[in-house]
């Protein structure tokens, strides 16, 4: 069976709907022109393809971001064009791709913190997090079900869409709504711009003179289904993620990662590369990804698959690129034709399969997207028209993951050299865990470790020590079968505040450009695939419900890619202003203490005698449930994938469950009152002294103390609203 698409929506700066965007694309309407942004007292000219009114909302949104607002305009869209009944749908999964998320409320509420507020508007505070947008959507139509937020940067979208399509494909969902979404930022102007990656001249010329990128805007959802009666715009064949780990900002000039998704995907098709009848490249107009993905082209795809990137129009929307831009490929698979490259300055050296300046009519049926991100992160999505004899590819057979080692940067190991101080807060009653420091391993290069954020370091550092445990020599290995999925709340907020402060006093160009790279959410993860050489998947999900979240996407990329190993990675990170966000968001200031955290996991398709296995988990998102609501949500759940597993509620011998994560909740009610419910004890009842707000504590707790052999309950949940649980076998 394959997976189609039923519905689309979108806005960008070529127009605010699919209609809309769609004719301007094909006419080679201009998206990008000079704008003015300031901060403080800088200003910065810059081309930009920005979109110059902001959509209607409904009144109870009027306040959100930008962001959002452009989310919700494409989601509503594409649910409306789609024509599906989410009611009809009892397992529906959101996936939602984006770099900057809420960012621009964070900025705004760091600002006021740093003039000396201390009790910033909570809701803005909520608006700050990177997930929720994701949050929002479903609420607004009583959506129940699992919500992936991912953050790779600009191939954050593309990674949405394969995801959902391998949980619908999979059997995890029943239907899966798919997209991304980013605003411009000032965060993103002034880094770029300190990277001199701008082209201050003009609208960006992809493939051409390699002066820079624009920057963009925008949002875009796909709605995926199995029926094919609700087919209408094309199928989604298969996708694939590498990693170069080669290079934090640069991809590898030869473009093996590129290369080795459609070597792949044409061959998981059985099709050969001369079926690809289009390509939408990623396209930005820098130099290093503009050559290399002509060398890639033009050593495996023939001259008959037409090439072209639409950045020229839209600009580089970084986590939205990868959506509008296979929405772009949906619409020349509709219209049997292909968009035209922008180009303003000559086309030298570059094959005729380069489509430049006019659209041209084509048959096509297959197509290639693909999209490119800092750390090394490539990504591509292979679709078909729907009379394609192409079918998505397969189901791959369920798995159970074995846990052959387990580290955390706060923990009883010997081993780490890691360092930590208690800080308390100078305006309220929170104390907090700060990371201070750590000397690299062996295993990690001591010049790469110096020039990484305190993050990325706390998280090379644990990581590293999880793979010495596992006694996995990746010198040994074929690295593009091992796979990394971080999990994070937080991400890098020390240095993203760090760049966000210095806007305000060196100004939009002058930056750190050494530390901006930094400030993506999948630095650290691409520092782990850099570190270690590892060329297999890579990708990263934003979440308050802690590694338990990761647990089905490492899952869905072991089956999928065919992998031996996923490195399973969490942390967090927390700043000065953490204390205020803990204090308006209600936090239990005589439980909760916050820490810097990061664990380690690493998984196997392949168990040793006494290994931990995962046998299953469950993601359950929603909003503004009762204590009731709750109990009934998370017992149906929880029933379900014990029976799925062969188990009842008695062979579960006991849950863990760091209960330091205090806040005022339903569903921390909920966990509270847990032990009554099912008569069964917390193992970590009064054992942790610091809650990391949902970055692993509870898996490494489980994997590491001494618990008796038997079936075990794991829980992590969100302040936001939502459960995330594992059951867990200790043998």
């Amino acid at each position: 069976m394959s997976v189609y698409v039923s519905g689309i929506g979108i806005i960008s700066s070529l127009g605010k709907n699919y209609s809309e965007h769609k004719q301007h694309l094909f006419d080679l309407k201009e998206g990008i022109s000079k704008h003015l942004y300031k901060n403080h007292d800088s200003i910065l000219e810059s081309y930009t393809g920005s979109i110059t009114s902001d959509p209607e909302v409904p009144e109870q949104y009027k306040d959100e971001t930008r962001n959002f607002k452009f989310a919700f305009t494409a989601f509503e869209e594409a649910l409306a064009s789609s024509g599906v009944n989410l009611k009809a749908y009892h397992n529906i999964a959101v996936c939602l791709g984006t770099s900057l998320g809420g960012k621009s409320a964070g900025q705004n509420a760091l600002y006021q913190f740093e003039e000396g507020e201390r009790q910033v508007d909570a809701s803005l505070l909520e608006k700050a997090s990177v997930y929720h947008i994701a949050d929002e959507l479903m609420a607004y139509h009583d959506i129940v079900g699992a919500s992936y937020v991912i953050s790779t940067a600009c191939s954050a979208s593309n990674n949405a869409v394969i995801l959902g399509t391998q949980l619908l494909q999979d059997g995890d969902c029943d239907l899966a709504i798919c997209g991304g979404c980013d605003e411009l930022s000032d965060i993103s102007l002034a880094g770029f711009t300190s990277l001199g990656a701008i082209n201050t001249e003009m609208a960006c010329q992809p493939y051409s003179s390699g002066k820079g990128i624009n920057l963009g805007e925008g949002a875009g959802f796909v709605v995926l289904v199995k029926d094919q009666s609700l087919a209408k715009y094309g199928k989604i064949i298969g996708g694939l993620i590498t990693s170069d780990g080669y290079h934090i900002t640069a991809p590898k000039p030869t473009g093996e990662g590129a290369a080795q998704i459609a070597k792949q995907l044409v061959t998981q098709a059985g099709i050969d590369y001369s079926e690809i009848d289009y390509i939408n490249g990623h396209g930005t107009g820098t130099q290093a990804n503009d050559k290399m993905e002509k060398n890639m082209y033009g050593k495996f795809f023939p001259t008959t698959t037409l090439i072209s990137s639409t950045k020229g129009q839209t600009g580089h929307t970084l986590g939205a690129a990868g959506i509008i831009e296979l929405i772009n490929c949906l619409a020349a698979i509709e219209e049997q034709t292909v968009p035209a490259t922008k180009n303003e300055i000559g086309i030298e050296g570059f094959p005729e399969n380069f489509v430049y300046h006019q659209k041209r009519e084509y048959p096509i049926r297959n197509v290639l997207n693909f999209s490119f991100a800092f750390g090394g992160n490539n990504s591509g999505v292979l679709l078909s028209s729907l009379d394609s004899p192409l079918e998505t590819l397969p189901a791959r057979e369920d798995l159970k993951m074995a846990i052959l080692s387990s580290v955390a940067s706060i923990s009883k190991n010997e081993s780490l050299s890691i360092t930590y101080e208690k800080v308390a807060s100078d305006f309220n009653d929170f104390e907090a865990l700060r990371f201070k420091g750590a000397r690299p391993p062996k295993t990690v290069n001591p010049a790469q470790f110096r020039k990484m954020d305190d993050f990325s370091k706390m998280v090379a550092v644990t990581t590293a020590q999880a793979l010495i445990e596992s006694n996995i020599n990746l010198k040994k290995q074929d690295t593009s079968k091992v796979g990394i999925v971080f999990t994070t709340l937080s991400g890098p907020v020390e240095v993203v505040e760090g760049i966000e402060k210095q806007i305000t006093t060196e100004g939009y160009a002058h930056v750190s450009a050494s530390r901006f790279p930094f400030t993506v959410m999948n630095a650290a993860a691409g520092m782990l695939s850099i570190i270690f050489k590892i060329t297999g998947p890579l990708s990263v999900i934003s979440t308050n419900s802690g590694a338990l979240d990761g647990i089905q996407y490492a899952k869905e990329m072991m089956r999928n890619d065919n992998l031996d190993y996923v490195i399973l990675v969490s942390a967090n990170q927390w700043t000065d202003m953490s204390f205020m966000w803990w204090q308006q968001l209600n936090y239990d200031n005589q439980m909760f203490v916050g820490s810097d955290y990061c664990s380690a996991q690493v998984l196997s398709r392949q168990a040793l005698d006494n290994s931990p296995i995962i046998l299953g988990s469950k993601q359950l998102k929603y909003s503004h449930k009762t204590f009731t609501d709750v109990m009934t949500i998370f017992d149906a759940a929880l029933q379900n994938l014990l029976s799925d597993l062969g188990l009842t509620i008695k062979d579960i011998k006991g849950f863990v469950w760091n209960e330091r994560k205090k806040a005022v909740s339903s569903d921390y009610d909920f966990l509270a009152n847990l032990s009554e419910y099912y008569n069964m004890p917390n193992l970590a009842s009064g054992q942790f002294g610091f809650s990391s707000n949902g970055a692993g504590e509870e898996l490494d707790y489980t994997v590491n103390e001494s618990i008796e052999k038997g079936y075990y309950l794991v829980l992590s949940y969100s302040i936001f609203g939502g459960i995330s649980f594992a059951i867990i076998e200790k043998r």
